[in-house]
């Protein structure tokens, strides 16, 4: 059975696309998850992403090695259909990953939700954030306490990015958050520009295409934590080993 998971927030602006093209390339690629995003955002980001950025440097990729694939799967897709696809026994994942779109209202959003095993809430400091991410988590501890009466598994978390170390409003948030009593991850992503250029080709863990895009060694911890917080999380399975030979016998060069 897949995982599913969604970034979801009711303030645009959050980084939630941001977040999930900087997750999913790694735990594809250095996890070997089999991984589909659904791009569900009215913005259509990551398809863009892949179709506008990534493809230049796909088809050079293939020039050098025509077996070379992407290492996820992006749907564009309706949130109305969320269960056609999930339901689908065809669609042989383990993570179905959801990038909601940039609110939190009405049913196709609500029931989207629901299909989650866990939805991933990006935590930013800014007062305005603050209140109203504050308040869409209240919204999913709600939808907790009816799913865990109902017996079904449904978790939502927290997490930072665009972190800044040693900003009052960091610490403010934190005990904000931590006061509610809401759940949130322990590991985070700090505000880099590396991760507004991740991309659906490459991870930021591979060292070439880290440092194209501006990525250090602790652009590369963050999001090794991250990954492994997720998977221990949701109980996902960890094939590190077996990416790591896959990518052996497959050459790939970043940009």
């Amino acid at each position: 059975m897949s995982k599913v998971i969604s970034f979801a927030t009711q303030k645009g602006g959050s980084g939630k696309s941001t977040l999930a093209l900087v997750l999913a390339a790694p735990l594809a690629t250095e996890y070997g998850l089999r991984i589909a995003v659904l791009d569900c955002d009215y913005q259509q980001s990551i398809v863009k992403t892949r179709e506008q950025v990534d493809a230049t440097n796909f088809a050079r990729l293939r020039e050098t090695n025509p077996d070379a694939e992407y290492p996820y799967a992006i749907y564009p897709w309706q949130l109305s259909r969320i269960f056609d696809f999930i339901d689908n026994p065809e669609h042989n994942y383990d993570l179905i990953i959801i990038d909601m779109p940039g609110r939190a209202d009405g049913d196709d959003v609500f029931n989207a939700l629901t299909a989650c095993d866990a939805v991933i809430v990006p935590l930013v400091s800014d007062y305005l954030d603050r209140a109203s991410t504050a308040e869409f988590m209240t919204i999913l501890e709600a939808i907790k306490k009816a799913a865990d009466d109902a017996q079904i598994d449904f978790q939502y978390y927290g997490l930072p990015t665009k972190r800044v170390a040693g900003q009052r409003e960091e610490k403010e948030m934190d005990d904000y958050i931590g006061g509610l009593g809401l759940s949130r991850f322990n590991s985070y992503l700090g505000h880099r520009k590396a991760y507004t250029r991740a991309s659906t080709l490459y991870s930021l863990l591979n060292p070439a295409w880290s440092r194209y895009a501006g990525g250090t060694k602790d652009t590369s911890d963050e999001i090794r934590r991250v990954c492994e917080e997720l998977i221990e999380r949701l109980g996902l399975p960890d094939r590190r080993s077996s990416a790591a030979a896959s990518a052996s016998t497959t050459s790939t060069s970043a940009k």
